[in-house]
């Protein structure tokens, strides 16, 4: 590692324990590869790799609080020492980011009056997307980067609401798109006025220092995210996994599902455990071995009882006989037992579950049940919609129908 890169990470160190102290005015600050809220963030492998190289810390209560916001001058400080720009000592009595200011305004990271006064409260205000993409970019030009026309130019349709920023920022912005520094949400926008927190600030400070050859090695260590830690009986926990090429590298121990497969979707690889009736209520423990690390992560998840009806119910006896019959179980074991066991690897789904029609619940999921006093040997394991006669019945979801047909049992 170079000396230039090498003072770029000291200093790297140094601003961000300046910055935590300039927040916490009690207690010491401490280093830290993980941290107690960031376990289930989207960005815990970015904060998990900066700090890694103890690049960045959070607060000395274990916590890195990733989901506040991060200010002007914290965010320029960040900038500035990443770069190895030289920063005069401050003066006595003088706001601790002034020299940090004077210093990215000489090496062109901001402008003169460029939010405004030029005052501590200025600065200590929340930085916006925009002007985050600005100074980054600045600090990418100032490092001797390189912007490639043809991949600025179509950066500029990748997001739908380029056309709200402000015209100061527009190119930068842009800019920071083109370069991978700053990403667009899920819904294609930027949000270029929404205020930027500690999170993404990790994740920009991350590509920039890959990109600068200060972090040689990019790779991120997996991200496991599980749905909930606490669920109950009939509920599904659904598990991402984050940075990872192919299910295959997971090895995943658990004894409520073992049907459970992974698939993949968008670069994350998920799989889902339904638990069911009569999943005994407890703690269970989840085991993640990655095998290209050898890493493992180890997760638990609280399963608690779920208080289920008991339905009674008086049918004709007419009716009971002519369904309750050894034919009406061969027909059902032939054709309905084997379409519900299809599993395919295609997902078809991408929206969200919808109920398949408006009604009054008449049955929900769980309930045991008595037939004319008698009770039954099974629970009920669906939800029973009462509706007028010739009402739609939509799919829940994009799918594959894989039986049609009238049944006596059902």
């Amino acid at each position: 590692m170079s000396y230039k890169y090498i003072k770029r990470l000291f200093n790297l160190i140094l601003v961000i324990t300046i910055i935590t102290l300039s927040i916490i005015t009690t207690g010491g600050t401490s280093f830290a590869a993980d941290f107690s809220d960031t376990n289930n963030h989207w960005a815990k492998s970015y904060i998990q790799k900066i700090s890694d190289y103890n690049a960045i810390n959070g607060y000395p209560d274990g916590t890195f609080k990733p989901n506040d916001n991060i200010k002007r001058i914290e965010f320029i400080t960040i900038m500035v020492n990443s770069q190895g720009i030289d920063v005069r000592s401050s003066s006595k009595g003088e706001y601790w980011g002034q020299p940090y200011i004077e210093a990215a305004l000489q090496s062109g990271l901001i402008v003169k009056n460029e939010y405004g006064n030029m005052n501590e409260s200025t600065f200590n205000k929340n930085i916006s997307r925009e002007e985050l993409a600005n100074i980054v970019v600045n600090a990418y030009n100032y490092s001797g980067g390189i912007i490639d026309p043809l991949v600025l130019n179509e950066a500029k349709s990748r997001l739908n609401d380029f056309g709200t920023l402000s015209p100061n920022y527009y190119e930068n912005a842009i800019a920071s798109v083109a370069l991978d520094l700053i990403s667009g949400y899920p819904d294609g926008t930027f949000a270029p006025k929404q205020y930027a927190n500690r999170s993404e600030a990790a994740v920009v400070s991350y590509r920039l220092l890959v990109k600068l050859g200060t972090i040689k090695d990019a790779r991120l260590p997996e991200n496991i995210i599980l749905s909930k830690d606490i669920i109950k009986q009939g509920d599904i926990l659904k598990i991402s996994i984050h940075h990872v090429k192919s299910p295959s590298e997971i090895s995943f121990v658990q004894k409520l599902y073992p049907d459970f497969k992974w698939f993949e979707s968008n670069g994350v690889i998920q799989g889902y455990i339904p638990t069911n009736y009569n999943t005994k209520p407890g703690i269970y423990s989840l085991t993640f071995t990655n095998s290209e690390t050898g890493r493992t992560t180890k997760k638990e998840i609280k399963i608690v009882a779920r208080d289920f009806r008991v339905q009674k119910l008086t049918v004709s006896t007419s009716v009971e006989s002519s369904t309750r019959t050894e034919a009406a179980n061969v027909e059902y074991r032939k054709y309905f037992n084997p379409s519900r066991d299809i599993s395919s690897p295609v997902k078809y789904y991408t929206e969200a579950f919808l109920l398949p029609t408006k009604g009054r619940v008449t049955t929900e999921f769980g309930e045991s049940r008595t037939v004319n006093g008698a009770p039954t040997s099974y629970r009920h394991a669906g939800i029973d919609i009462a509706a007028p006669r010739n009402t739609d019945v939509i799919s829940t979801n994009t799918g594959k129908v894989t039986l049609a047909m009238p049944l006596i049992l059902t």
